[in-house]
């Protein structure tokens, strides 16, 4: 057996690949309600891609940083397969959460494909090593490897998409950061090195272990460079100059752009009352128009047709019967203007039309409602009591 060493610059390299390509990736994802299918579509892609390249690049410095006293190289077709297997399962976990309506139950399966991956594409990407020596698994290592993969990716995932805020992509990108690295850093401790017994005939390596994994760095921390500086300014929904000019705005003016015109059409409907009372004290059946996003057109839709409403940070996603809409207010605030005798809030981040509500599950400490077309709705513990007196039962 040969004796291992690792070089700890390259250890830490790997460590903040991997904390970089999680934020990259999660940051990407946030503010998808506003774009329509084939935007989500794309910016899942990316996310994807830099997620899965960046679990891969982690991988890669990683098995760099190994200071053996014999050459090891790479079979290039399970080294791409690899890369290609991170992205791919990362991608579905990704797509699963920004497709349909995202419940504790969807996020628990997404981090649990993405911990899949993870596993995977380590023990494929330990496969392509080949030279004069021999790869040997203990299998304490590889169920080591798939339990940590299990429970910190999918406490990953509940940090990063309960709120859907900042801090929880942060808190969210270094749990599944760290999460990458101590699955693959966990699998090596139980991974063995042997010395063939038969030779095999390699060629010299022409670029050096620390210059390699310093590209491969580089190149890792320039595409999530890239990627956010592209692709994040425009996760809020541009709005369009008054003269109609297609000049587009900061994410915080086209914020307050929407707030502002949600305001001031709202009050247009306010003619027969007085029009010196401020729009925060209009009375509450002025507010059941409630104002959306599409098409980077201000439109308004009755409160009556809304099934749910979930929080998207600072702003709101709005479901009725068949579509998803894009709201620039608060759930707090959308919460004060809707009826309390028509909309309950079931928890933090939902709110509910009780008209729709058709059918109530409780299961242990969980509970859930039924909207819609047999969509569910989580029950936070300390609301369940509210729901179940507003329900009758």
């Amino acid at each position: 057996m040969i004796e291992i060493h690792y070089v700890p610059s390259l250890v830490f390299a790997s460590i903040a690949v991997a904390v970089m390509a999680a934020f990259t990736s999660l940051r990407l994802t946030n503010g998808l309600a506003v774009l329509d299918a084939h935007g989500r579509k794309v910016r899942v892609s990316q996310a994807a891609f830099a997620l899965g390249g960046g679990i891969w690049s982690m991988h890669f410095i990683g098995m760099l940083s190994v200071d053996v006293s014999i050459p090891i190289f790479y079979d290039p077709l399970r080294t791409l397969g690899s890369a290609l297997i991170a992205i791919l399962l990362t991608g579905s976990a990704l797509m699963s959460l920004h497709f349909g309506t995202r419940t504790v139950a969807r996020i628990a399966l997404a981090g649990l494909i993405t911990g899949a991956g993870i596993v995977s594409m380590h023990y494929l990407g330990m496969s392509a090593i080949s030279g004069n020596c021999i790869v040997s698994y203990d299998s304490r290592g590889v169920l080591l490897a798939i339990g940590i993969a299990i429970v910190t990716c999918i406490l990953a995932m509940e940090l990063a998409y309960k709120t859907r805020s900042l801090l929880a992509t942060v808190c969210g990108s270094a749990v599944l950061g760290l999460s990458i690295s101590a699955i693959h850093y966990s699998a090596m401790l139980f991974t063995t090195f042997s010395v063939a017994d038969v030779a095999d005939i390699t060629t010299t390596q022409v670029i050096s272990s620390n210059n390699l994994a310093l590209m491969v760095a580089v190149a890792a921390f320039l595409t999530c460079g890239w990627f956010l500086l592209t692709a994040v300014p425009s996760e809020r929904p541009s709005v369009t100059a008054a003269a109609g000019v297609g000049n587009e705005l900061s994410p915080e003016q086209a914020r307050k752009d929407a707030v502002n015109r949600a305001r001031n059409v709202s009050a247009s409907f306010s003619k027969p009352f007085d029009n010196s009372i401020p729009f925060t004290d209009r009375p509450s059946d002025l507010s059941a128009r409630i104002p959306y996003e599409r098409d980077k057109t201000l439109r308004f839709l009755s409160a009556e047709t809304i099934v749910f409403v979930q929080a998207d940070g600072h702003y709101t996603r709005i479901s009725d019967e068949d579509n998803e809409y894009f709201c620039p207010w608060s759930i707090s605030r959308l919460e004060k203007k809707l009826d309390s005798e028509q909309f309950i809030r079931t928890h933090r981040s939902y709110l509910v039309n009780r008209g729709h509500i058709n059918g109530f599950r409780r299961d242990g400490d969980k509970a859930v409602c039924i909207v819609g077309k047999e969509t569910e709705v989580p029950v936070s513990r300390g609301r369940v009591p509210d729901l179940q007196k507003a329900l009758g039962i």
